[in-house]
């Protein structure tokens, strides 16, 4: 990509936030959406083309060179990722779902479900690339184990002697049988050559032979040629793909080109970093001293004119006031003169006191009507009721919006316009580098210069007070000193409250460790098996699509995502507030749930978070600490050491499988892990949990009702089901694995019909039956298998044999409207509708006045 391509997007963007930035400034009541579905239509529009910006910036940050462009860019590509996501939180607060269909609003803007995916951008992980390959290292020194992905079946699984000994039968009696018809083939060939040789030599018989050849040639030639045509139609087109050198296609040279890209990132960086230093310390000794001292001559003329205009000396301005930009003290003198002409008025004037009186008697009336509407209670409730039955969305300031509307004028001020046709190489700007650093000393000369202004201030202050009687010095001391004693004893007894009360609510928890070095800590959990080295997945290898059919306004109680929702949804609420920098800023959890039958890609998620984040994964579940750290206060001691590293060294995931063994009721007799020992242990180190510590606990369950629902519902911040796929991932999902297997083969199987045939199927056992039926032996042998890979495939058991008797009494379904969220989506669906009630009510009221 050009440095003008980059600069088109990144202008294309701008654009597009601009036009957000005016769409969203007014705050007219007449905007404010009056239902539900308004408001999430609302939100949505702004949602969608926020993350259509957000691609572009990534995009155009991820290769730009400019490193005072990129520094900009990034500012406002964090802003607009804040706002996408605060976005996100209010669409869920107005539809009470975190999972929303889009299909209508895709449509409307004329894109596809592609344009919704959300990219995680790629400098949560090259800004830490050093700390990132500590952590490898360290991992690999010590023998960290893989995360397990969860109840893994064996592609081959045990069978008996008898079963084995019934397999070599057949397939003997079919090898055999092969070699029997092959045998007679050959006979059949042979038999009929030596009934063409004896027949003779005829001439005709020759040349109607040579023509019989050539026909059959040159119709064989042609309809090579017809193939090869309509594969080059196809291929321009973009129907079929055609096999290429993979060095040579447009993926790899776009790699090699954004290798070399980052390669001139850091040495322009570098350049960059040493124009800072040395064009600071170049105008420092150049330009310093006389910024130092045009600051004094200006401070001392200021205060020899207002001593000689008011006969004092004047009280040094605040700080708030000379640390702004471009202060000067002329500027405090012209001010004193418009008080002193009257512009203001006094407190003690006419009018000053009759505004005051006008003012409190206008604020007393609302106080006084608040009061009788208290007293009656019927206006307050009508009151309550109007603003129950108003939208619950409503128009509010934005700390991210304001960053962007910020950045992207600095944008237009300085780089919009400007004219980068001579800086070919992209390098910095050495004018901008010389203003920001002269704005930099000039502040640190005034901090210096303007403390040494204030002690002279002071001391001419008291050389003035010391010349004059000092009578009334004293009694002022006394009163000073009595008053003093006086605030002193009742700062003291404030004080003393104070501490009461800070020594009850602020009791910090005992370091269980605190004699050990973090060090230690790491070495311990990677030996014990609880710090593990995350599958490197990314949540681009999750494979899924969106539902396409579905309304985007439903009043379905629950609504079931798709795979790609479920990466979204992850992504929003996993992967960037724990990757922002200040996570506190942007709304998020830090507790997470998924559930559903097995192979539906739970643990893959965790993985992928892992991954895309570059965190430490720790693994708590049942099955993996059982047998180790045994006894009350071990176990204790084991979950504050895991918190504790996790905070130590952020981002990090706590990943725990079965959880629903921790909090359930009866554990049962043959499970020897005694899960519940970490239970009371681990609630009270999440509810410490904050965003600050960018440490996420993932759960997940295969059968949560087993657990207690109201022990285990509260604990976690956001719930979310993973279902089996649907027609569409499951489509992409077959493709995906059998071209891993047979990439040349693959363009020829029927998706579709697999995709089907396997209805009921987990992404797991598509690709168990994938890797069982596409064996190497199996390629080896089978010349064109296109044609009975379907039937084989799913010729094999296609679902768990357990999983009816599991999902026999309760379903997922039936689980998830159990949770919060869901529960008050249900209600407010099923509430009745807006004066339903009121007119039976209305009519007896008038029956009984008549």
């Amino acid at each position: 990509m050009s440095n003008a391509h980059l600069t088109k997007k990144w202008n294309i963007a701008h654009e597009q936030l601009l036009s957000q930035i005016e769409y969203e400034s007014p705050k007219d009541v007449i905007m404010t959406p009056k239902d539900r579905e308004t408001a999430f239509q609302h939100l949505a529009v702004l949602y969608i083309k926020y993350i259509q910006a957000f691609r572009k910036l990534e995009f155009a940050y991820d290769q730009l060179v400019h490193p005072q462009k990129r520094r900009l860019l990034k500012e406002i590509l964090l802003g607009v990722m804040g706002r996408v996501i605060e976005l996100k939180s209010k669409i869920v607060e107005v539809e009470l779902s975190d999972i929303q269909n889009y299909a209508e609003i895709l449509e409307d803007l004329k894109l596809i479900p592609d344009d919704l995916v959300m990219p995680i951008p790629r400098f949560i992980l090259e800004d830490r690339g050093k700390e990132l390959a500590e952590r490898k290292l360290l991992l690999d020194s010590l023998g960290a184990r893989d995360v397990s992905v969860g109840d893994s079946v064996p592609v081959f699984p045990d069978i008996s002697i008898g079963e084995a000994v019934k397999m070599i039968q057949i397939n003997e009696r079919g090898r055999q049988g092969r070699l029997r018809a092959k045998y007679m083939r050959d006979i059949r060939i042979q038999a009929q050559r030596e009934k063409d040789l004896d027949a003779g030599d005829d001439e005709g018989e020759l040349n109607s032979a040579a023509l019989k050849i050539q026909r059959v040639f040159r119709g064989y030639k042609a309809r090579k040629l017809a193939k090869a045509a309509l594969r080059e139609e196809l291929a321009f087109l973009g129907m079929i793909s055609i096999k290429k050198d993979p060095k040579q296609s447009a993926n790899a040279k776009a790699e090699i080109n954004r290798n070399r890209r980052k390669i001139i990132q850091n040495q322009h960086e570098e350049e960059y970093q040493a124009a800072l230093v040395n064009t600071k310390e170049k105008i420092s000794k150049i330009e310093g001293p006389d910024m130092k001292e045009s600051m004094q001559d200006s401070f001392r003329q200021w205060y020899m004119e207002y001593k000689r205009v008011n006969g004092k000396f004047p009280d040094f301005p605040p700080d708030s006031l000379w640390q702004q930009p471009g202060f000067q003290f002329g500027m405090v003198v012209a001010e004193e003169k418009n008080a002193s002409n009257g512009d203001v008025a006094s407190p003690g004037s006419p009018a000053g006191k009759g505004k005051k009186g006008k003012g409190g008697k206008e604020e007393k009336k609302p106080a006084k009507k608040e009061e009788k509407g208290g007293k009656g209670g019927k206006k307050g409730k009508k009151g309550e009721e109007e603003e129950e039955e108003g939208p619950k969305w409503k128009f509010d300031d934005s700390k991210h919006l304001e960053i962007v509307k910020t950045e992207c004028n600095v944008y237009s001020e300085n780089w919009l316009h400007k004219d980068d046709s001579e800086n070919f190489s992209q390098k910095h700007d050495q004018e901008i580098v010389k203003i920001d650093k002269r704005k930099e000393v000039e502040f640190e000369i005034k901090n210096q210069v303007f403390e040494v202004l204030k002690e002279e201030l002071a001391n001419l202050k008291l050389a003035v007070d010391r010349s004059k009687n000092g009578k009334k010095g004293k009694k002022g001391k006394k009163d000073k000193k009595g008053k003093k004693g006086k605030g002193g004893k009742k700062g003291k007894k404030v004080a003393t409250e104070h501490d009461k009360k800070g020594g009850k609510k602020g009791k910090k928890e005992k370091d269980l460790t605190a004699n050990r070095t973090m060090e230690s800590l790491i070495e311990e959990l990677i030996q014990t098996g609880i710090l593990q080295r995350p599958t490197n997945v990314n949540i681009s290898d999750i494979k899924g699509e969106y539902d396409l059919l579905a309304p985007t306004v439903t009043k379905i109680p629950t609504i079931i995502p798709t795979i790609a929702e479920l990466k979204r949804v992850v992504t929003e609420y996993c992967i960037l507030p724990v990757g922002f920098p200040k996570p506190s800023d942007i709304p998020g959890t830090t507790s997470f749930l998924l559930f559903g039958p097995h192979g539906t890609g739970k643990t893959m998620l965790v993985n992928a978070v892992a991954t895309e984040l570059g965190a430490h994964l720790f693994n708590l579940s049942p099955r993996n600490t059982a047998g180790q750290y045994i006894g009350k206060q071990n176990v204790t001691k084991m979950v504050h050491m895991v918190f504790k590293v996790a905070k130590a060294n952020p981002p990090a995931v706590i990943y725990i499988d079965n959880v629903e063994m921790i909090f359930a009721k009866k554990v049962p007799k043959d499970d020897t892990t005694d899960p519940k020992r970490i239970k009371k242990d681990l609630l009270k180190q999440m509810k410490g949990l904050k965003l600050e510590d960018r440490v996420i606990v993932m759960a997940t369950s295969y059968k949560p009702w087993d657990g207690d629902v109201k022990a285990i519902v509260p604990v976690f911040g956001k719930i979310l089901y993973a279902p089996k796929p649907d027609y569409g991932s499951r489509f992409l999902i077959w493709r995906e694995f059998i071209g891993r297997k047979a990439p040349l083969q693959a363009k020829d199987i029927n998706y579709s019909l697999l995709a089907r045939m396997s209805d009921s199927l987990s992404a797991g056992s598509i690709h168990l039956a994938t890797e069982r039926v596409l064996t190497e032996r199996r390629m080896k042998l089978v010349s064109s298998p296109s044609r009975w890979w379907g039937l084989e495939i799913v010729s094999l058991p296609p679902t768990d044999p357990g999983e009816k008797q599991t999902f026999q009494f309760t379903s997922p379904k039936d689980w998830f409207e159990k949770t919060p969220l869901v529960k008050k989506r249900i209600a407010a669906l099923t509430a009745p509708a807006e004066g339903e009630n009121d007119d039976p009510k209305g009519k007896k009221d008038k029956k009984k006045k008549k």
